[in-house]
């Protein structure tokens, strides 16, 4: 019902991962993410996938099903693997192993998958440090980012940057309120190099002003029809 409604909302794709209640961050939490079994994945996926050709036969609602593992950090690269593979071979239309540790790891994956499957390759910024030891097993953290050239050569049909543009803004808060705050700044607007300014017209563009005063307009003047 979940898939069929989303489906019918219009929704490109759902995740469907196999993550314990409730979830967690994997880069946060790292080993101390919780997955299901293996028997489990399978029918989730399993049962995701129904639902998607369902959608499809039944209301002529196109929608694709990305089967996603967290389980690298606990259980390993191999088993992240064989999760993929057994999201392939189910007929997920993406795969996609979260939290991978270097380059070589997802080499590694896409060698392992069918060169026609779709995968997604995510990342998130991390700090300075280039490894983390959880619980004697030590984990390399990866300081930068792939870019989408580097995400296709790997062989990777799709990127994911779902925290960088929220780091990018936190920064800039950060930013602005520093230089706010710095008693011997001059303000904003005259400091070179300092935090980027949009003119107040952009402001309103981005933000959608024009679009909520039609809409305020249009139920203003509805009102007065009723009144009269």
């Amino acid at each position: 019902r979940t898939i069929r409604s989303f489906a019918k909302a219009g929704a490109a794709a759902i995740t469907i991962e196999d993550q314990m209640f409730p979830k967690k961050c994997t880069y946060a939490a790292g080993k101390g993410v919780k997955v299901i079994s293996t028997e489990e994945c399978k029918e989730r996926i399993k049962i995701a996938i129904a639902a998607r050709d369902e959608s499809r036969e039944v209301d002529g609602n196109e929608v694709l099903i990305i089967a996603r593992t967290d389980c690298r950090a606990a259980l390993g690269l191999q088993e992240a693997v064989n999760r993929c593979k057994i999201f392939e071979d189910l007929g997920a239309d993406i795969c996609y192993a979260e939290n991978l540790q270097s380059r070589e790891e997802y080499e590694y994956l896409k060698s392992n998958l069918n060169p026609s499957t779709l995968s997604i390759l995510a990342q998130v910024q991390t700090q300075a440090s280039s490894s983390k030891d959880e619980g004697g097993v030590k984990i390399n953290v990866r300081n930068d980012l792939f870019s989408p050239d580097e995400i296709g050569k790997i062989g990777f049909d799709l990127a994911l940057y779902g925290v960088s543009p929220l780091q990018s803004v936190v920064g800039a808060l950060k930013k602005c309120a520093s230089t706010l705050l710095d008693p011997s700044g001059s303000g904003l607007i005259h400091v070179e190099n300092q935090v980027p300014l949009v003119s107040f017209s952009e402001l309103q563009e981005v933000v959608g002003f024009s679009e909520a005063e039609r809409f305020e307009s249009s139920h203003i003047n509805l009102s007065n029809c009723n009144s009269e």
